[in-house]
């Protein structure tokens, strides 16, 4: 069944939506596409996907914030063009990756299923106050319940050979 809101709008596209926007690097619209949504629409799923898409953004303006930091730096002659090509390339990777994130997110959401993206899941998991519930083993241990339990050993005739225990004379 596709939920619609009252509008007569998908639900699913508000969630692409928001990773469109985190794509296209619009934090702003991406926060005012969050806000709609808490208020208008209040629904879990969609405000968690979409908090997922706004944590992305966050995390690509963050990225792109702190080399600018560094800018100042282009101008000294020789570091200037080691500092920025080094900067330069880890914000290119930074960004690819965020892009794949992004698009990975916007065609499972367009699917109606969850983005589940790596940190942005587990904050939006916190801010409805889910918590997820993670075991711990150790070496000795086989599962949750504890080491399997061992089949009880069935008595048996004893054993005849010539390594049966007993010493033949």
């Amino acid at each position: 069944m596709v939920q619609k809101d009252r509008f007569g709008i998908r639900l699913t596209f508000y969630a692409v939506l928001a990773f469109v926007l985190a794509i296209l690097g619009q934090t702003l619209l991406c926060g005012l596409l969050l806000g709609f949504v808490i208020l208008v629409h209040g629904n879990e799923w969609l405000t968690r996907q979409v908090m997922q898409a706004f944590f992305l953004c966050l995390f690509n303006g963050i990225v792109s914030a702190v080399t600018a930091v560094f800018s100042a730096l282009y101008a000294v002659p020789i570091l200037g063009a080691a500092i920025g090509g080094i900067l330069g390339f880890i914000g290119g990777i930074l960004s690819l990756v965020v892009l794949i994130l992004a698009i990975v997110a916007l065609v499972r959401v367009s699917k109606g299923g969850e983005a589940s993206l790596p940190l942005a899941n587990s904050l939006a998991d916190k801010a409805f106050g889910r918590r997820r519930m993670t075991q711990y083993y150790t070496p000795d241990d086989n599962g949750p319940a504890g080491p399997a339990p061992q089949p009880p050993v069935q008595p048996g005739p004893p054993a005849e050979g010539p390594y049966s225990g007993s010493a033949q004379t």
